[in-house]
């Protein structure tokens, strides 16, 4: 559900209330804290202590709940799936907590080439480190934090309407080297299909577009084709 903060809220008010864990909130909700609530600011809240799980190509409801150790009569209490499975899906898992890097199958990126000094940090905030599929990595920061060109290359994906399969507003760029860079949930893109972009030009904004959480969920998804992400934490 989304709930707008009232004035004097605080995240373990909202919890207690509501009757979840402050963590579940500030899972659901990136870079959420008390101090950053705001009055009219709306925030997600699941119906019991967890986590989303968007579901990914080829997992069933089976493969999920042992991915998270949880019992799957669990996942359908919370979860109307009388239309089964979607890719896409935002599904709650109750009584879990995020998975980490290890809980990922990351061999095949650990595989790729390491390129060192090649692609610059493609925007500032918060950057999770953690590799999640895609071979990805989340930068958090304030919806309209600019977002630049990791490395030299012609942009050949720009789309800024759409949920596009979770992204939202995004834009690929691929590089001289062979490798290409993806940028999504852009809140605005600068740059057309075709352009030739240098490194640390300005490409478009942070935003919260395709599959975010409200407006705590503001961050750049930064994915790196053919090479190792340098900004993960393999």
């Amino acid at each position: 559900m989304i709930y707008k903060v009232q004035a004097g809220d605080t995240l373990s008010e909202i919890a207690k209330n509501f009757g979840i864990s402050v963590d579940t909130i500030r899972w659901a909700n990136q870079s959420l804290t008390t101090h950053s609530l705001k009055p009219g600011q709306e925030i997600i809240l699941l119906p019991v202590s967890g986590v989303v799980h968007k579901v990914k190509e080829g997992e069933t409801l089976e493969s999920i709940a042992n991915l998270y150790k949880v019992d799957i009569e669990k996942i359908k209490k919370y979860n109307e799936l009388e239309g089964g499975l979607a890719v896409g899906m935002n599904l709650v898992i109750p009584d879990a907590k995020p998975l980490s890097k290890s809980t990922y199958d990351t061999s095949a990126y650990k595989g790729l080439p390491k390129i060192s000094g090649y692609f610059a940090l493609p925007t500032t905030g918060w950057n999770w480190g953690r590799l999640h599929p895609y071979n990805a990595v989340d930068i958090a920061n304030s919806c309209g934090t600019p977002v630049y060109a990791a490395a030299d290359g012609l942009v050949i994906k720009a789309d800024d309407s759409g949920y596009n399969g979770g992204y939202g507003q995004f834009l690929k760029i691929e590089h001289p080297n062979g490798t290409a860079t993806l940028y999504a949930h852009l809140s605005k893109i600068f740059v057309t299909e075709g352009q030739m972009v240098k490194q640390g030009e300005l490409i478009g904004n942070i935003g919260n577009t395709g599959n975010t959480h409200g407006y705590t969920g503001c961050h750049l998804h930064f994915e790196v084709y053919g090479a190792q992400n340098p900004f993960a934490k393999y």
